[in-house]
């Protein structure tokens, strides 16, 4: 396994030294090569070498891996469009505020009603609980969130309060700050604390790690040059409420109440960001792999019910609550298998290796196109850089996982932006006129 976890790396790093470098290292391909590394790394430390899933699952992750980096290595010394790295777009910092403003209402509200409809917000009950001293099963409020009794729709409002309020948060934010607009630091203030407690509520803290990689990518195809501060000035600000999150989460109680002082809390809560990294998704997918292995190749029928299921009234694939079921005896939960042992499941190795391919020009091709975007506004970054997050953070199930992640919406931002764009092209040659008394 060390021979294995070698290879990785020593690919993943020239990878990251050649062809990350061209295509910049937060476009589609790259976040996308770099989650799968960091999957494979947790993984392949976990597989056993006598159990015959574990040997097919190594043969999986090394062949997509090499897939991914052979066809991004291609594209990126045959297309002339990566080498131009770190031109900035002209970006037009104007949005429709009536339109905007509209959805964000309707985003926060949809938002409240939901939580009014639950009857709490997990991640302050556990404040809450802590504060006082007394004890709560914050896993049970979380597992009520999105699976209780009564039933309000979770993934639908996700894609609002996940979504589409931070993303045209984002736009606003960004927008303020290059007008210099007055109370800009507080509209600042209030869209994050709203922000924060939309995505943080229900107690899960992966939606606040896809909304915060959204800024980074969002701001770095804006300001290419300056990404590497952004991501720095992210990793302050998102790190010490990622370890909020895992603290009112109660995920590491049992490491914490044991912790000598403060030095010994912040190595459980790094611990816990390291096993958010390399541990967490691993152990689902190593266990996932272990149980598709044995059954029928569904060829497609299983991510066909997924989608059926994304339907209100239909039950859809419970693949991910019988691997849940494996490690807690119980269906009510998720544990979901990786992209590629969901690809196994559906369409066996030679499949799975195939949707590798596939996976791979399509990431090549879409960073390419976000890449050398002359002119731009807000809203269609947006768009750009909540696809380009989505896409490259697929790690664990199959494609429902990027339809409820918001890949559907951020595409409609993108084509929202492209139409406002399209029609203010289609105005200035007539502006023009205009001003020169045609």
């Amino acid at each position: 396994m060390v021979e294995d976890l070698l290879l990785v790396l020593l690919t993943v790093g020239i990878y990251a030294i050649s062809a990350g470098r061209r295509f910049g290292h937060f476009s589609a391909i790259s976040l996308f090569i770099y989650a799968q590394s960091a999957m494979a790394v947790g993984t392949l430390s976990l597989l056993s070498t006598g159990i015959q899933a574990d040997t097919v699952h190594r043969d999986l992750i090394l062949a997509t891996l090499g897939i991914l980096v052979g066809v991004a290595m291609i594209f990126a010394f045959t297309s002339r469009t990566t080498a131009k790295r770190g031109n900035e777009p002209s970006v037009d910092y104007s949005y429709p505020k009536v339109s905007v403003w509209t959805w964000i209402w309707i985003s926060l509200a949809i938002t409240a009603l939901y939580y009014w409809s639950v009857g709490y917000l997990a991640f302050f009950e556990s404040i809450q609980a802590i504060i006082a001293g007394s004890d709560i099963d914050i896993s049970g409020l979380r597992l009520e969130s999105y699976s209780g009794s009564r039933y309000f729709f979770p993934g639908y409002v996700n894609q609002f309060k996940n979504s589409l309020l931070p993303a045209l948060a984002l736009v606003v934010i960004i927008s303020a700050f290059h007008f210099q607009t007055r109370r800009r630091y507080l509209m600042t203030f209030l869209l994050s604390i709203a922000g924060v407690i939309a995505l943080l509520g229900t107690g899960q803290r992966g939606a606040f790690v896809i909304v915060a990689l959204v800024g980074v990518v969002m701001t770095s195809l804006i300001k290419p040059r300056e990404s590497g501060k952004y991501l720095f000035r992210a990793a302050i600000i998102g790190v010490p409420i990622f370890f909020l999150a895992t603290f009112a989460g109660g995920r590491a109680n049992s490491a914490l109440q044991q912790a000598g002082g403060a030095d010994d809390v912040i190595s459980v809560l790094f611990s816990q960001l390291v096993f958010r990294l390399f541990g967490s998704n691993q152990y689902s997918s190593v266990v996932g792999f272990r149980y598709v292995f044995d059954r029928e190749i569904t060829n497609g029928g299983e991510w066909a019910r997924g989608i059926i299921g994304l339907i209100p009234g239909q039950p859809g694939s419970d693949l991910s609550n019988q691997i849940y079921a494996v490690f807690y005896g119980t269906t009510r939960g998720t544990a979901p298998v990786s992209v590629w042992g969901s690809a196994f499941h559906n369409f066996g190795f030679a499949g799975a290796v195939v949707v590798a391919l596939v996976l791979a020009v399509i990431l090549c091709l879409l960073s390419i196109s976000s890449k050398n975007i002359a002119e731009t506004n807000l809203i269609r970054t947006a768009g750009v850089a909540g696809v380009t997050v989505t896409l490259g953070m697929w790690i664990a199930d199959g494609p429902t996982s990027l339809l409820n992640t918001g890949i559907g919406l951020y595409t409609l931002l993108w084509w929202w932006g492209s139409v406002i764009a399209s029609r203010k092209a289609k105005l200035a040659p007539l502006s023009t006129e205009v001003a020169h008394g045609g």
